[in-house]
């Protein structure tokens, strides 16, 4: 009896501990249902309309939204906290739960609204690039597409074979889903860019937590 009472502090410190972890898997989440929906909570960030990058702590205690529909909405990531201005990186999510590239029915509209935001923030669409992490890969069990820019030389280290191109936007996840496939990816990361040509690239990569598409190939980061 004495071991199971000395036993039980240390496992309930250790299941705070990990539903604190878990907890932290749904903050897009719970902020898209209890903040961005037509009911607001209380305790929700604050709505700008602006971003002032300079005041990184006021920034973090904000959510600015790029745009909105009926069906996703598009904000400011927290990574643009603390950066000059000339630097972007938003996220298109869908207003309703979806957890990431592993649901069934991902919703194929996100990808145009992404990129009309897009051109309208990055100063030269050949730069902009949409990106997905795997499962492994993301830190959010809520869809998120990230808006930012490639950084140099990123085409040209695209794996061979791992890319198809795209007339439009209508059907990239039907593409990525049979890409996957087809290079037996059971989990696997997302990037779309846009070609000189006309249209766009689709590259998958592995769902190796190392080999994110987002950390491969973007300027995600200001610094």
């Amino acid at each position: 009896m004495r071991k199971i009472l000395l036993l039980l502090p240390a496992l309930l410190a250790l299941t705070t501990v990990v539903a604190v972890a878990e907890s932290t898997r749904d903050q897009l989440r719970r902020l898209v249902e209890r903040c961005l929906g037509p009911e607001r909570a209380m305790d929700c960030p604050a709505l700008v309309a602006d971003r002032d990058p300079g005041d990184e702590a006021d920034c973090r205690k904000t959510t600015q939204i790029w745009e909105k529909s009926a069906e996703f909405v598009i904000i400011r990531d927290l990574k643009e906290c603390g950066c000059p201005g000339s630097f972007r990186h938003g996220l298109a999510m869908p207003l309703t739960y979806v957890s990431g590239v592993e649901a069934g029915d991902l919703p194929e509209g996100i990808w145009q609204l992404a990129w009309d935001a897009a051109r309208g923030r990055f100063a030269d669409p050949a730069t902009v690039a949409l990106a997905v992490n795997s499962r492994l890969q993301r830190s959010q069990d809520q869809l998120h597409v990230h808006i930012v820019e490639l950084v140099d030389g990123a085409r040209s280290r695209f794996a061979p074979g791992y890319s198809v191109h795209l007339a439009d936007l209508n059907h990239v996840w039907a593409a990525a889903k049979a890409l996957a496939r087809e290079k037996d990816l059971r989990d696997y990361g997302v990037l779309v860019t846009q070609t000189p040509e006309g249209g766009f690239t689709l590259l998958v990569t592995d769902g190796d937590r190392w080999h994110s598409p987002e950390g491969l190939y973007t300027r995600y980061r200001c610094q």
